[in-house]
């Protein structure tokens, strides 16, 4: 995005010149917070439907001969 504007001294910008800033502004921040842009805050469906099958299918034990057993089971 090659955005380039010449400021000019505060009164000589005019309500085109505002106009033009606020549509710049608007396409800008459309392009940072784009709604098909996946949020990478939280994890994906997929994710979490997998830790969630692997939780299910985890088994842990202990053990008099050893600490714990570990099994996953499928």
């Amino acid at each position: 995005m090659g955005y380039t504007t010449k400021l000019s001294p505060m009164t000589d910008f005019t309500l085109d010149d505002l106009l033009e800033f606020t549509q710049m502004e608007n396409e800008m921040m459309k392009g940072l917070f784009a709604d098909d842009i996946e949020d990478h805050c939280e994890p994906s469906n997929e994710t979490v439907n997998t830790l969630l099958a692997y939780s299910k299918a985890l088994s842990i034990r202990k053990s008099r001969s050893m600490n714990n057993i570990r099994l996953v089971l499928n």
